[in-house]
């Protein structure tokens, strides 16, 4: 894999770097679906073979380099009844994922 540019700052739509290496910088985080690196306001990704992040690295900058891929689509929140299902709809992933604390 080539070494990837960072991923502009600021609201980004994840979609346009599925299938390409990222670069991320953000936050860990965990939530119930898997661990995140929160990248901004509204966006965030799941490391992907990570359940969790440990404790002491909660809440601490992390750089993140792999492949974004999507997972999933807003469609499956949906039965096919047209009913809401639970879920948690499309969502991206950092594939082969390493991770390197920045303070």
């Amino acid at each position: 894999m080539s070494v990837p540019g960072p991923v502009p700052p600021g609201p980004l739509d994840l979609a346009d770097y599925v299938g390409r290496p990222v670069l991320l910088l953000g936050v860990a985080d965990n939530l119930l679906a898997g661990a995140i690196l929160v990248c901004g306001r509204n966006s965030h990704v799941y490391i992907d073979g990570l359940d969790r992040w440990p404790e002491e690295q909660c809440n601490r900058p992390f750089e993140v380099t792999g492949v974004l891929a999507e997972r999933d689509s807003d469609a499956d929140l949906r039965g096919p009844d047209g009913r809401p299902r639970q879920g948690i709809g499309r969502h991206y992933v950092v594939r082969d994922a390493t991770w390197t604390p920045l303070h």
